[in-house]
Protein backbone atom coordinates (compact mmCIF):
# COMPACT_ATOMS: atom_id res chain seq x y z
CA UNK A 1 0.00 0.00 0.00
CA UNK A 2 2.77 2.42 0.89
CA UNK A 3 4.41 1.62 -2.64
CA UNK A 4 1.29 2.50 -3.92
CA UNK A 5 0.99 5.79 -2.53
CA UNK A 6 4.20 6.91 -3.34
CA UNK A 7 3.68 5.76 -6.90
CA UNK A 8 0.21 8.02 -7.32
CA UNK A 9 2.53 10.57 -5.49
CA UNK A 10 4.94 10.64 -8.30
CA UNK A 11 2.14 10.17 -10.88
CA UNK A 12 0.60 13.46 -9.78
CA UNK A 13 3.78 15.55 -9.42
CA UNK A 14 5.08 14.61 -12.54
CA UNK A 15 1.56 15.57 -14.17
CA UNK A 16 1.25 18.31 -12.19
CA UNK A 17 4.90 19.52 -13.79
CA UNK A 18 3.84 18.60 -17.44
CA UNK A 19 0.74 20.95 -17.08
CA UNK A 20 2.19 23.80 -15.02
CA UNK A 21 2.00 26.96 -16.86
CA UNK A 22 4.42 28.76 -19.17
CA UNK A 23 6.08 31.81 -17.24
CA UNK A 24 4.16 34.70 -18.20
CA UNK A 25 5.41 37.57 -20.69
CA UNK A 26 5.95 40.67 -19.70
CA UNK A 27 5.05 43.14 -22.37
CA UNK A 28 6.61 46.94 -21.63
CA UNK A 29 4.32 49.61 -23.07
CA UNK A 30 6.89 51.87 -24.51
CA UNK A 31 3.82 53.35 -27.13
CA UNK A 32 2.21 54.33 -23.94
CA UNK A 33 5.06 55.99 -22.15
CA UNK A 34 6.22 57.94 -24.89
CA UNK A 35 2.90 59.29 -25.61
CA UNK A 36 2.91 60.19 -21.98
CA UNK A 37 6.09 62.69 -22.61
CA UNK A 38 5.19 65.77 -23.70
CA UNK A 39 8.64 68.09 -23.23
CA UNK A 40 12.10 67.85 -24.67
CA UNK A 41 13.31 66.81 -21.02
CA UNK A 42 10.23 64.32 -21.01
CA UNK A 43 11.33 62.76 -24.17
CA UNK A 44 14.88 62.86 -23.44
CA UNK A 45 14.24 61.30 -19.89
CA UNK A 46 12.38 57.98 -21.97
CA UNK A 47 15.35 57.66 -24.44
CA UNK A 48 18.02 57.59 -21.65
CA UNK A 49 16.08 55.17 -19.87
CA UNK A 50 15.26 52.98 -22.29
CA UNK A 51 19.00 52.63 -24.29
CA UNK A 52 18.37 49.62 -25.71
CA UNK A 53 15.24 50.48 -28.12
CA UNK A 54 16.97 53.93 -28.48
CA UNK A 55 19.67 52.36 -29.87
CA UNK A 56 17.65 49.34 -31.76
CA UNK A 57 14.87 50.59 -32.93
CA UNK A 58 15.82 54.48 -33.49
CA UNK A 59 19.41 53.87 -33.98
CA UNK A 60 20.48 56.04 -31.83
CA UNK A 61 23.68 55.23 -29.86
CA UNK A 62 23.86 58.95 -27.98
CA UNK A 63 20.01 58.09 -26.89
CA UNK A 64 18.90 61.39 -25.22
CA UNK A 65 21.90 63.68 -26.34
CA UNK A 66 20.35 62.92 -29.88
CA UNK A 67 19.11 66.17 -30.33
CA UNK A 68 17.46 65.81 -33.76
CA UNK A 69 15.84 62.70 -32.43
CA UNK A 70 14.63 64.58 -29.31
CA UNK A 71 13.37 67.00 -31.32
CA UNK A 72 11.10 64.50 -33.75
CA UNK A 73 9.81 62.64 -31.35
CA UNK A 74 9.04 65.71 -29.28
CA UNK A 75 6.91 67.40 -32.40
CA UNK A 76 5.31 63.83 -33.29
CA UNK A 77 3.71 62.68 -29.52
CA UNK A 78 2.53 66.36 -29.77
CA UNK A 79 0.93 66.02 -33.10
CA UNK A 80 -2.68 65.92 -32.78
CA UNK A 81 -3.70 63.50 -35.51
CA UNK A 82 -1.01 60.70 -33.98
CA UNK A 83 -2.85 61.68 -30.82
CA UNK A 84 -5.33 60.44 -32.03
CA UNK A 85 -4.05 57.55 -33.67
CA UNK A 86 -2.42 56.62 -30.45
CA UNK A 87 -5.91 56.47 -28.82
CA UNK A 88 -6.76 54.06 -31.61
CA UNK A 89 -3.66 51.96 -30.87
CA UNK A 90 -4.47 51.63 -27.50
CA UNK A 91 -8.24 50.90 -28.29
CA UNK A 92 -7.45 47.98 -30.68
CA UNK A 93 -4.51 46.37 -29.00
CA UNK A 94 -6.54 46.49 -25.43
CA UNK A 95 -3.82 44.84 -23.05
CA UNK A 96 -2.30 42.71 -25.73
CA UNK A 97 -3.42 39.56 -23.54
CA UNK A 98 -3.51 37.19 -26.72
CA UNK A 99 0.47 39.04 -27.66
CA UNK A 100 1.53 37.59 -23.78
CA UNK A 101 -0.48 34.39 -24.39
CA UNK A 102 1.31 33.60 -27.53
CA UNK A 103 4.62 34.48 -26.77
CA UNK A 104 4.91 32.41 -23.28
CA UNK A 105 3.28 29.43 -25.21
CA UNK A 106 6.28 29.74 -27.83
CA UNK A 107 8.70 30.88 -25.80
CA UNK A 108 8.03 27.59 -23.45
CA UNK A 109 8.14 25.38 -26.34
CA UNK A 110 11.46 27.00 -27.49
CA UNK A 111 12.72 26.39 -23.83
CA UNK A 112 11.83 22.42 -24.34
CA UNK A 113 14.34 22.55 -27.23
CA UNK A 114 17.18 24.36 -26.48
CA UNK A 115 17.47 24.77 -22.72
CA UNK A 116 19.48 27.45 -23.11
CA UNK A 117 17.23 29.83 -24.12
CA UNK A 118 16.77 33.28 -22.35
CA UNK A 119 13.22 34.54 -23.15
CA UNK A 120 13.88 37.97 -24.71
CA UNK A 121 12.41 41.45 -23.82
CA UNK A 122 9.42 42.00 -25.18
CA UNK A 123 8.35 46.16 -25.64
CA UNK A 124 5.84 47.42 -27.73
CA UNK A 125 6.05 51.15 -29.66
CA UNK A 126 4.48 53.48 -31.61
CA UNK A 127 5.88 56.69 -33.64
CA UNK A 128 3.90 57.26 -36.74
CA UNK A 129 5.88 54.32 -38.55
CA UNK A 130 8.97 56.42 -37.62
CA UNK A 131 11.30 53.29 -36.92
CA UNK A 132 11.04 49.50 -38.25
CA UNK A 133 7.98 47.42 -37.88
CA UNK A 134 9.71 44.92 -35.69
CA UNK A 135 13.30 44.31 -34.25
CA UNK A 136 14.60 41.29 -32.95
CA UNK A 137 18.03 39.97 -30.99
CA UNK A 138 18.86 37.49 -28.45
CA UNK A 139 17.93 39.72 -25.43
CA UNK A 140 15.47 42.60 -26.68
CA UNK A 141 11.58 42.49 -29.30
CA UNK A 142 10.45 45.99 -30.58
CA UNK A 143 6.91 45.84 -31.81
CA UNK A 144 6.05 48.39 -33.42
CA UNK A 145 2.47 48.22 -33.24
CA UNK A 146 1.38 51.13 -35.11
CA UNK A 147 2.46 48.72 -38.24
CA UNK A 148 0.21 45.76 -37.14
CA UNK A 149 -2.99 47.97 -36.61
CA UNK A 150 -4.87 46.66 -39.64
CA UNK A 151 -6.91 47.33 -42.55
CA UNK A 152 -9.09 49.78 -40.37
CA UNK A 153 -6.31 51.42 -39.28
CA UNK A 154 -6.59 55.16 -39.40
CA UNK A 155 -2.97 55.27 -40.70
CA UNK A 156 -0.97 52.71 -42.51
CA UNK A 157 2.60 52.89 -43.72
CA UNK A 158 2.56 54.15 -47.09
CA UNK A 159 5.20 54.37 -50.07
CA UNK A 160 7.26 51.60 -52.67
CA UNK A 161 8.24 49.65 -49.80
CA UNK A 162 4.32 48.69 -48.80
CA UNK A 163 2.89 47.24 -51.64
CA UNK A 164 -0.76 46.03 -50.94
CA UNK A 165 0.68 42.56 -51.08
CA UNK A 166 2.88 43.41 -48.46
CA UNK A 167 0.47 45.55 -46.41
CA UNK A 168 -1.79 42.81 -46.44
CA UNK A 169 0.29 41.05 -43.86
CA UNK A 170 0.80 44.29 -41.87
CA UNK A 171 -2.07 42.66 -38.92
CA UNK A 172 -1.89 41.96 -35.27
CA UNK A 173 -2.43 38.07 -36.40
CA UNK A 174 1.07 38.12 -37.44
CA UNK A 175 2.75 39.26 -34.73
CA UNK A 176 4.39 36.51 -33.03
CA UNK A 177 4.75 33.77 -36.01
CA UNK A 178 7.43 37.08 -37.18
CA UNK A 179 8.89 36.85 -34.32
CA UNK A 180 9.45 33.54 -33.56
CA UNK A 181 10.84 33.04 -37.29
CA UNK A 182 13.19 35.88 -36.26
CA UNK A 183 13.91 33.79 -33.23
CA UNK A 184 14.67 30.94 -35.37
CA UNK A 185 17.76 32.60 -36.87
CA UNK A 186 19.88 31.69 -33.53
CA UNK A 187 19.44 28.09 -34.04
CA UNK A 188 19.34 27.92 -38.20
CA UNK A 189 22.93 26.88 -38.78
CA UNK A 190 24.23 27.20 -42.27
CA UNK A 191 27.35 26.84 -44.84
CA UNK A 192 28.61 29.72 -45.47
CA UNK A 193 30.73 28.53 -48.80
CA UNK A 194 26.94 27.72 -49.89
CA UNK A 195 25.76 30.14 -51.75
CA UNK A 196 23.11 27.93 -54.02
CA UNK A 197 19.70 28.98 -54.11
CA UNK A 198 18.45 25.63 -52.69
CA UNK A 199 20.71 26.70 -49.60
CA UNK A 200 18.79 29.68 -49.46
CA UNK A 201 15.32 27.74 -49.74
CA UNK A 202 16.27 25.27 -46.99
CA UNK A 203 17.41 28.20 -44.78
CA UNK A 204 13.73 29.32 -45.30
CA UNK A 205 11.93 25.83 -45.24
CA UNK A 206 14.16 25.45 -41.77
CA UNK A 207 12.83 28.69 -40.22
CA UNK A 208 9.54 27.68 -41.10
CA UNK A 209 9.59 24.46 -39.54
CA UNK A 210 11.06 26.02 -36.29
CA UNK A 211 7.90 28.55 -36.12
CA UNK A 212 5.11 25.41 -36.87
CA UNK A 213 6.66 23.58 -34.38
CA UNK A 214 6.54 26.11 -31.88
CA UNK A 215 3.75 27.72 -33.26
CA UNK A 216 1.88 24.14 -33.43
CA UNK A 217 -2.19 26.06 -33.44
CA UNK A 218 -0.94 28.76 -36.05
CA UNK A 219 -1.91 28.48 -39.35
CA UNK A 220 0.32 27.99 -42.22
CA UNK A 221 -0.93 30.91 -43.99
CA UNK A 222 0.50 33.33 -40.97
CA UNK A 223 3.98 31.83 -40.76
CA UNK A 224 4.71 32.28 -44.56
CA UNK A 225 2.29 35.43 -45.62
CA UNK A 226 0.40 33.63 -48.57
CA UNK A 227 -3.11 33.81 -48.30
CA UNK A 228 -5.48 30.59 -47.68
CA UNK A 229 -6.38 30.35 -51.39
CA UNK A 230 -2.48 30.91 -52.29
CA UNK A 231 -1.36 28.17 -50.36
CA UNK A 232 -3.69 25.74 -51.64
CA UNK A 233 -3.66 26.35 -54.84
CA UNK A 234 0.39 26.45 -54.89
CA UNK A 235 0.21 23.00 -52.92
CA UNK A 236 -1.94 21.63 -55.68
CA UNK A 237 0.41 22.89 -58.13
CA UNK A 238 3.39 22.26 -56.87
CA UNK A 239 4.41 19.71 -59.72
CA UNK A 240 4.22 22.57 -62.34
CA UNK A 241 6.10 24.79 -59.59
CA UNK A 242 8.86 21.66 -59.36
CA UNK A 243 9.04 21.05 -62.93
CA UNK A 244 10.51 24.75 -63.68
CA UNK A 245 12.37 24.59 -60.71
CA UNK A 246 14.30 21.42 -62.66
CA UNK A 247 13.88 22.47 -65.90
CA UNK A 248 15.84 25.80 -65.50
CA UNK A 249 18.17 24.05 -63.79
CA UNK A 250 17.71 26.61 -60.62
CA UNK A 251 18.72 24.67 -57.71
CA UNK A 252 22.32 25.50 -57.69
CA UNK A 253 22.29 28.70 -59.45
CA UNK A 254 24.53 31.06 -57.24
CA UNK A 255 23.58 34.12 -59.42
CA UNK A 256 21.91 36.92 -57.19
CA UNK A 257 19.88 38.41 -60.01
CA UNK A 258 18.26 34.50 -60.63
CA UNK A 259 18.35 33.87 -56.84
CA UNK A 260 16.17 37.33 -55.81
CA UNK A 261 13.31 36.56 -58.73
CA UNK A 262 12.45 33.38 -56.73
CA UNK A 263 13.19 34.43 -52.82
CA UNK A 264 12.50 37.81 -52.75
CA UNK A 265 8.94 39.84 -52.24
CA UNK A 266 7.20 40.31 -55.36
CA UNK A 267 3.01 39.95 -56.37
CA UNK A 268 3.75 37.26 -58.23
CA UNK A 269 6.51 35.06 -59.80
CA UNK A 270 6.25 35.88 -63.36
CA UNK A 271 8.93 33.27 -64.49
CA UNK A 272 6.14 30.94 -63.60
CA UNK A 273 2.76 32.52 -63.63
CA UNK A 274 0.53 34.79 -62.84
CA UNK A 275 -0.82 32.47 -60.30
CA UNK A 276 2.50 31.42 -58.39
CA UNK A 277 2.67 33.54 -55.61
CA UNK A 278 6.35 36.03 -55.34
CA UNK A 279 8.92 34.31 -52.94
CA UNK A 280 8.18 30.96 -54.34
CA UNK A 281 11.67 29.94 -53.40
CA UNK A 282 10.72 30.19 -49.61
CA UNK A 283 7.82 28.12 -50.07
CA UNK A 284 9.37 25.53 -52.03
CA UNK A 285 12.21 25.26 -49.26
CA UNK A 286 9.43 24.71 -46.44
CA UNK A 287 8.08 21.45 -48.61
CA UNK A 288 11.71 20.06 -48.95
CA UNK A 289 12.46 20.91 -45.41
CA UNK A 290 9.22 19.39 -43.76
CA UNK A 291 9.65 15.92 -45.46
CA UNK A 292 13.01 16.08 -44.42
CA UNK A 293 11.34 16.31 -40.59
CA UNK A 294 8.99 14.30 -41.11
CA UNK A 295 10.57 11.36 -43.21
CA UNK A 296 13.65 11.33 -40.94
CA UNK A 297 11.89 11.57 -38.07
CA UNK A 298 14.54 14.00 -36.55
CA UNK A 299 14.03 16.23 -33.88
CA UNK A 300 13.72 20.12 -34.23
CA UNK A 301 17.20 20.28 -32.49
CA UNK A 302 19.17 18.41 -34.71
CA UNK A 303 17.35 20.01 -37.63
CA UNK A 304 18.28 23.22 -36.92
CA UNK A 305 21.81 22.13 -36.18
CA UNK A 306 22.36 20.71 -39.77
CA UNK A 307 23.97 23.16 -42.28
CA UNK A 308 24.13 20.75 -44.99
CA UNK A 309 21.13 21.63 -47.71
CA UNK A 310 22.09 19.31 -49.82
CA UNK A 311 21.86 16.72 -47.88
CA UNK A 312 18.55 17.98 -46.48
CA UNK A 313 17.35 17.71 -50.61
CA UNK A 314 18.53 14.54 -50.99
CA UNK A 315 17.14 12.68 -47.87
CA UNK A 316 13.81 14.39 -47.95
CA UNK A 317 12.93 12.72 -51.20
CA UNK A 318 11.11 15.70 -52.50
CA UNK A 319 10.19 15.60 -55.69
CA UNK A 320 6.64 18.13 -56.46
CA UNK A 321 4.74 15.17 -54.93
CA UNK A 322 1.97 16.42 -52.82
CA UNK A 323 1.43 13.10 -50.39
Amino acid sequence: MQIRVALVGLFCALWLCSCSKPDEVTVVRLDQQLFAAKSANDIRAFLNQHPGVAQLYFNANQAGNDTALVRELTDRVNNPALQDFNKQLQTEYGDLADLRTQLADAFANIKKDFPNFKAPRVETIATGFMGPDLVVNDSLVVIGIDYFAGPKSKYRPVGPSFPQYILRRYQRKYIVPAVIFAISDRYNATNRTDQTLLADMVYYGKGYVFTRTMLPNTNDSLIIGYSDKQLTETFNAQDIVWAHFIDEKLLYQTSPAIKQRYMNERPFTAEIGPAAPGAIGRWLGWRIVSMYYDKRSVGIRELMQNADARQIFEQSGYKGQTE
